[in-house]
């Protein structure tokens, strides 16, 4: 990364005072020269946002291999060596999710390409049959189609809010019934599109669900006397974790999948250890932080994953029905 351009001044430009180094002491602006070629510029904010130096690779690494390790580093006072766990968590999560609507596009590319070259060699031989079938088959998912959309409009309709007014009830249902049918011939025209459209809220879904399961955690651990506030982070480290664990699970998975010699069967193995070490790692990072005997923490980890996934579970059919009816 390149140094900052420090501005030729020995005092702070916005309040005046005196500078001892490339920040002011007195009100923490820092002393950059910003008058310089845009690449530059673009250079130095992606190495800002997503912290590409030995900071930002120090804290994956502790981050997949040491459980409840930075959280314990982050409130021992020893932060400024670690990416923040916030801006760990959306990087991550982000730049996963990104990756994933950019794969997920190219597969529906070369799917779309793929069923139409698969037509086309047909086309002369089954033209009439396949006519014949596509238009009965068209007829028939139409006739679904409408009825499914009329249920779903029948639903709409017996929504009511209670703190609403009748006229204000009357726009949130035509509001709901616009959406919901967009969505509904998005889902059936292109299913994957429609899915990978829906990655984009998911970090906002899991930035929701982080607060819910700190709580569980703190009411199951009243008595370590632990702040609200570490059972958040030691949340968001974790979901950072699993996030980035998923995302290598899938890269391995993809390798196994080409069936090359030897190969395959290593990153199979490979792929077995990943999801032994995601349960492995989320039972450690309650062991480590909490430091409570391996029986009770084994007892709370099994509580706490299912009250979670139970509210996990309640939190995706509400989301669902959110993105469904209002996105």
């Amino acid at each position: 990364m390149s140094e900052p351009v420090v501005a030729d001044t020995d005092a702070c430009l916005n309040c005046g005072q005196p500078l001892t180094g490339s920040f002011c002491a007195n009100c923490g602006q820092e002393s950059r020269e910003l008058r310089r070629p845009f690449l530059l510029l673009m250079n130095n904010a992606i190495f800002t946002i997503f912290e590409l130096d030995g900071r930002a690779y120090k804290t994956l690494f502790y981050l997949f291999t040491k459980p409840g390790y930075l959280c314990s580093e982050y409130f021992d006072g020893r932060r400024v060596s670690y990416t923040p766990p916030l801006r760990l968590f959306l990087v991550i999560s982000i730049s996963f999710f990104l990756l994933m609507s950019i794969i997920n596009a190219i597969l529906s590319i070369d799917y779309a390409i793929g069923e139409q070259s698969a037509l086309t060699e047909d086309a002369t031989a089954n033209v009439i049959t396949i006519q014949n079938v596509e238009r009965t088959q068209g007829d028939t998912d139409s006739t679904d189609n409408q009825d499914g959309l009329a249920e779903i409009f029948n639903f709409i309709e017996s929504i009511r809010i209670p703190f609403l007014s009748e006229p204000a009830n009357q726009n949130l249902q035509g509001v709901m019934r616009t959406q919901a049918e967009s969505n509904f011939n998005e889902l059936i025209e292109d299913p994957r599109g429609y899915l990978a459209g829906s990655l984009e809220y998911i970090t906002v879904f899991m930035l929701l669900m982080m607060p819910i399961l700190a709580l569980i955690q703190k009411i199951l651990y009243f008595t370590s006397r632990r702040y609200y506030i570490e059972h958040l982070i030691l949340t968001m480290h974790n979901h950072a974790f699993l996030v980035l664990a998923i995302f290598l699970s899938m890269v391995v998975n993809l390798i196994e999948d080409w069936e090359l010699f030897l190969l395959s069967t290593m990153f199979g193995y490979l792929g077995t250890a990943l999801s032994l070490w995601i349960i492995i790692y989320l039972f450690l990072s309650l062991k480590r932080y909490f430091k409570q005997g391996y029986l009770i923490t084994f007892l709370k980890f099994i509580t706490t994953t299912v009250l979670y996934s139970i509210s996990l579970s309640f939190g995706v059919f509400v989301f669902a029905a959110l993105f469904f009816f209002l996105l």
